[in-house]
């Protein structure tokens, strides 16, 4: 799978390095919607809006209005919530001083964890410095994606989690790993799509679920309960992976758009799978990439043999946060 994608946020270098033009209409359309229909859930990374925070044209300058506008609303939102839950911590506190209950000490644990969060998400609107965090994407979310349309190449933003036309919504729940598409399933359930509809992402890094006893190469032991542990793994040689997908646009009657891609994936390399997990990103070779992006008149054998060819670095891995 991929539990987390970091992608490649320097937006201007994307756009130079693959001659790409630049979605600005669809980043538009999202940060509003962002705003304007919450059950949409548009959630795209920080490093995406700090990019529009210093526009360079109209186009974006556009973006950034909905980026400030998102903002403007949150920031006091935030801000007030954090009042709420010190007072509710002030109070767990006094009342864990005179006798010691479960709602207390519940109260004071929710609300230390909010107050940190709510900091975390306040503090990221006030600096432009990027952190790992601010870069990965994860299920659900939106991330930027270089697409093949007739002007040529552009860069544009989907829902991580492809929703194929004509399947209903409910889908998402149904099916919840249709963020991955296994090379081996690309003509079975993502025959619509692949050959038709392709894409690359750019990645420098990914985050995977693995449980611990398989990390450490061991069954589990007489009673103990599978542990859960986040794995980010990174090429040794930093190069960008460039990860194919697939994607597709969803309408049902109405005004409802949805845009979804999913990477494409196949077995782990030993390093990945001996920590524990058994998918991986493919990574295509900047050739491989090219002709991936132009899908037309291929067979799917020559398809299938563009996604052959793969830089293969050795994957280094840590622990992450969950």
């Amino acid at each position: 799978m991929c539990y987390a994608a970091m992608a490649r946020a320097d937006l201007a270098k994307c756009l130079r390095e693959y001659d790409a033009l630049l979605d600005t209409d669809m980043f538009e359309r999202l940060y509003w919607l962002r705003i304007n229909d919450p059950r949409a859930g548009v959630r795209l990374p920080l490093a995406i809006d700090r990019y529009f925070l210093e526009p360079r044209n109209d186009a974006e300058r556009k973006v950034k209005q909905a980026i400030d506008a998102y903002r403007a609303i949150k920031v006091p939102e935030w801000e007030a919530e954090i009042f709420k839950q010190r007072a509710r911590y002030a109070d767990a506190e006094r009342a864990l001083k005179t006798k010691h209950t479960k709602k207390a000490e519940a109260d004071l644990g929710i609300s230390s964890r909010k107050i940190e969060q709510l900091k975390g998400w306040l503090d990221g609107m006030k600096t432009m410095e990027n952190k790992p965090d601010d870069f990965f994407v994860h299920p659900m979310t939106y991330g930027p994606l270089i697409i093949q349309i007739e002007k040529g190449r552009m860069l544009t933003a989907m829902r991580y989690h492809c929703r194929l036309a004509g399947k209903p919504p409910t889908v998402d729940r149904q099916l919840p790993g249709l963020y991955n598409a296994r090379v081996d399933s690309l003509q079975d359930w993502w025959a619509p799509v692949f050959g038709k509809r392709h894409a690359l992402v750019i990645l420098t890094g990914f985050r995977e679920n693995v449980k611990r006893h398989a990390m450490e190469g061991r069954e589990l032991g007489a009673g103990e309960e599978p542990e859960n542990v986040v794995l980010q793994f990174n090429p040794r040689d930093r190069q960008d992976m460039l990860v194919p997908c697939v994607w597709d646009r969803w309408q049902q009657q109405g005004p409802e758009v949805l845009h979804s891609f999913a990477l494409i994936t196949d077995e782990p390399p030993p390093e990945i799978a001996a920590a524990g997990h058994n998918r991986c990103p493919i990574n295509l070779t900047r050739s491989a990439a090219e002709a991936w992006l132009s899908p037309e008149g291929r067979s799917a054998g020559e398809l299938l043999e563009i996604l052959n060819e793969r830089q293969r670095p050795y994957y280094e891995h840590v622990k992450a946060a969950a």
